[in-house]
Formats: structure tokens, C-alpha cells, sequence
């Protein structure tokens, strides 16, 4: 049983996914090593596109389900949007969301897997890549298009990362390296709204350990408005951002997120376009498309109040 796995050489867990536990179980059921677990995502709209009529793209379309060999896939990515966030109408929508969700349940796998370390020394997500245009556990789909799981892993899986576990009314800040070598840095940490407005701040200095994972600040949550707040956490050093991740006190769907106005500037270079993003409030999981096969250095991200960022399109389109 789990009981045993737990404690013993590689475990491979399903009671997310298959048992429909919620997301918050991959936290509590860390093994010695994590070799499989997974969640279903749908890959990008243009996959299933290549591989059905128009008038099949929709939930419950046969020639859909062909594509989805879980026999209760649907019911159980159902099962967990509605859970975290809003289920939207539209299918393509819904292909978005579903993303998230998958993206946002193996991030929490991941960082639980590294805070446990030394107890836990790996975690292996299933899966990679697909062998055809499917709604699947892949991270890359068919046609090697990330998914937005792909972009959440490749985070989550950097040399340093910052992570956060929440216990009742404050937040335990992980900072986790697999470095051979401590660094020293510095944790800024900050609560603020939607809008921007900062209602709690501070910074230490800190040494991290190497390859191993540590507490280094606790954060009080008594008086936050949580459906209209976040934390934000950085780890900078000499001038650059060496680790960053943002917590949401609550689900997607309680969150009180604002419409935020978000400016872009494009300029062509040799190999594609680099795009200038700038947001007056939060906008979260900002979906970057030009309806071509060109790949965006970065997707699916949060965008901070009054942040702006370039993201790199690499394109061979002739747009």
C-alpha cells in the first residue's frame, strides 16, 4: 500500500488524477524518490484542429474522445477545474484552462517533492512528449507545442527556486538549491493587491545551503485580504534575479483578479520579434498566440502591477 511506498525506495503516487484527491494530497504523500505522477491537459487548439473537423471541436464530440484515452479523463480534468477555477463556456477556453490546471497541479507536485528534501532526492512527472495529437499528460504535445506545463516545469525545476507552504494563518518561504556551492543573497519578500499597492515588505540577507532545502522566512497572513492579495518572493543576487515565484492565498476562481490593461510593443529581428509587454494591475496567466507554429521564450505567466517584460517570438512565419 501507499503507507509502505512512502517510505521505501521509488514511489509512483495516482491518488491525484485517478483516486480525484485534490491537488493539496501531492504535499502530504512525498516519497523517498518520486518517479511517476501526472495530470491531463489538453494539448494546443491547433493540435486538435490538425486532427478534426471544425464541428468536432467541442467537450463532448466522439471523434474527440478518440483522443482522449482516459476513460474518465474528461470527468476528472472536469472535476478538477472546477475545483480551482472558473469552467469556462467556449472550447478553446476551456483547452486554456484545462492547461492551467494540469500546469498549476504539477508545480505544487514538484516544489513539494524538492522542499522535502534530503527525505525526498527526485521527482520525475509523467510525461513528456506525445506519440500522437491527444489530450494527454504530456508537457509537449504531438507536435512539440509546450504546453503550459512545460513552461511551469521548466521553473520548477531550476538549480534554485524559491516555494511556500502554508499553515493556518502564516507561510513558511522555502528557498531549495542543488547547487554544489552556497550561495548568499538576498530574499525580498512582499505582500501586495491586484492593483499594486504594497502592504507588507521586507528584505534579509541569507545564506543558502547547498543542495538542500530550507526554511528562510515566515510570513503572517493575520489582516490580509486574501481573495485581493499575493505574496510575491525573490531571491536576488549581485543585481540579478536568481529565483522568484508568486503565492495566491486561494483558489483561481475566490480570487477578486482585476481587468488589467496590458500595452505591447513589437520589433522584427533577425530570427523574430521581440515583444515589450507592460500591465497597469495583475494579469495572470498572461496566454501569448500569433496563430502560427513560433515559439515564445516564455507563456502562461503572472504578470505583476506595473511590470514589464520582453518576451523573445522566435518565428519563421512570414508575418
Amino acid at each position: 500500500g501507499y503507507e509502505e511506498a512512502l517510505a521505501e525506495g521509488d514511489m509512483h503516487y495516482w491518488g491525484v488524477w485517478w483516486g480525484a484527491e485534490p491537488f493539496e494530497m501531492y504535499e502530504e504523500k512525498v516519497g523517498r524518490f518520486m518517479s511517476e505522477y501526472g495530470f491531463q491537459g489538453f494539448p494546443d487548439i491547433r493540435t486538435l484542429a490538425s486532427c478534426l473537423n471544425p464541428n468536432d471541436l467541442s467537450l463532448g464530440s466522439k471523434a474527440m474522445l478518440n483522443h482522449q484515452k482516459h476513460p474518465r479523463g474528461m470527468e476528472l480534468i472536469n472535476t478538477y477545474m472546477a475545483r480551482e477555477y472558473s469552467v469556462p463556456k467556449s472550447f478553446e477556453d476551456y483547452g486554456y484552462v484545462s492547461q492551467l490546471v494540469q500546469a498549476y497541479g504539477i508545480k505544487k507536485a514538484i516544489e513539494a517533492h524538492r522542499r522535502a528534501m534530503p527525505r525526498c532526492m527526485g521527482t520525475l512527472y509523467w510525461q513528456l512528449n506525445d506519440c500522437w495529437p491527444v489530450i494527454s499528460w504530456s508537457s509537449v504535445d504531438y507536435y512539440n507545442r509546450w504546453k503550459a506545463l512545460h513552461y511551469f516545469v521548466r521553473q520548477a525545476y531550476k538549480d534554485v527556486i524559491i516555494s511556500f507552504d502554508r499553515n493556518d494563518d502564516h507561510v513558511d518561504v522555502y528557498v531549495v538549491s542543488d547547487k554544489e556551492e552556497k550561495i548568499t543573497a538576498t530574499l525580498s519578500l512582499s505582500i501586495l493587491d491586484f492593483e499594486g499597492n504594497i502592504t507588507w515588505q521586507t528584505e534579509n540577507h541569507i545564506d543558502v545551503k547547498n543542495n538542500a532545502s530550507g526554511i528562510y522566512s515566515t510570513v503572517n497572513l493575520q489582516g490580509i485580504s486574501e481573495t485581493t492579495h499575493f505574496l510575491n518572493a525573490r531571491l536576488i543576487r549581485e543585481d540579478s534575479v536568481v529565483a522568484e515565484n508568486l503565492f495566491y492565498f486561494l483558489p483561481t476562481k475566490e480570487l477578486n483578479l482585476p481587468e488589467p490593461l496590458i500595452s505591447k510593443s513589437i520589433a522584427e529581428t533577425n530570427e523574430g520579434f521581440l515583444i515589450e509587454l507592460s500591465t497597469d494591475k495583475l494579469a495572470k496567466n498572461l496566454f501569448l498566440s500569433n496563430g502560427h507554429d513560433d515559439f515564445f521564450s516564455d507563456n502562461y505567466f503572472d504578470m505583476l502591477p506595473g511590470e514589464t517584460r520582453k518576451i523573445f517570438c522566435k518565428s519563421g512565419s512570414d508575418l
